[in-house]
């Protein structure tokens, strides 16, 4: 015997439509978060801040002026718990020092510029060091460039000091912060030595 027809439910009908079409918005929707992250990651990374705005840490020593002798010549230090390296660099960028006037303690009419970065990659944390080798660069990291480049080897980002520390490869997104520097004359030696005092801050 067949069972008793009524008049459709209209309730129960808006409900089926709904289900079906639940997962296509989700896809949309995902699809919509990942085109998002893609340029997020690969075409909107920030400039970093020019000028820099630093916060005072306790003084550090880095290195006499004379470790600096030529281009991407680099000295890694800790300021306030932070590993941190300072590069001498083909040219200055904002935030960085520019040391003249002093070398090995005598007078000279060379000016330069030493930038400090704080080694903490901006995507998880690992440790970024200088790789000079341009070639290992465009293989091992997928970047091709001109110049060594700061490196992270756990997530493959690069920063480039020329750049202030702007990301131009890998996830990261965050340029490295920046350190501040300052040349003064040791006590003890006479000699002109180069401190950190300061890190930079977002915002």
């Amino acid at each position: 015997m067949a069972a008793p027809s009524g008049p459709p439910d209209p309730g129960r009908r808006t409900l089926i439509t709904w289900l079906w079409r639940l997962p296509v918005l989700a896809a949309l929707a995902g699809a919509g978060f990942g085109a998002r992250e893609v340029w997020r990651v690969h075409f909107n990374k920030p400039a970093p801040a020019d000028p820099p705005r630093f916060e005072p840490r306790e003084a550090t020593l880095v290195a006499p002026v004379a470790s600096f002798a030529a281009p991407w010549d680099a000295v890694e230090f800790v300021l306030a718990g932070w590993p941190a390296l300072a590069v001498r660099l083909p040219a200055a960028v904002p935030g960085a020092l520019v040391v003249e006037g002093v070398r090995d303690g005598a007078a000279t009419d060379e000016a330069f510029a030493v930038a400090g970065f704080s080694r903490i990659c901006t995507h998880q944390g690992c440790l970024v060091d200088l790789n000079r080798d341009t070639e290992a660069i465009a293989f091992a990291f997928n970047h091709r460039g001109d110049t060594p480049q700061l490196a992270c080897a756990c997530h493959y980002s690069v920063f480039d000091a020329t750049l202030a520390g702007r990301v131009v490869s890998g996830p990261a997104i965050e340029p490295l912060p920046r350190i501040r520097l300052r040349v003064e004359r040791s006590p003890d030696t006479g000699a002109h030595v180069i401190v950190a005092d300061g890190a930079e801050t977002s915002g």
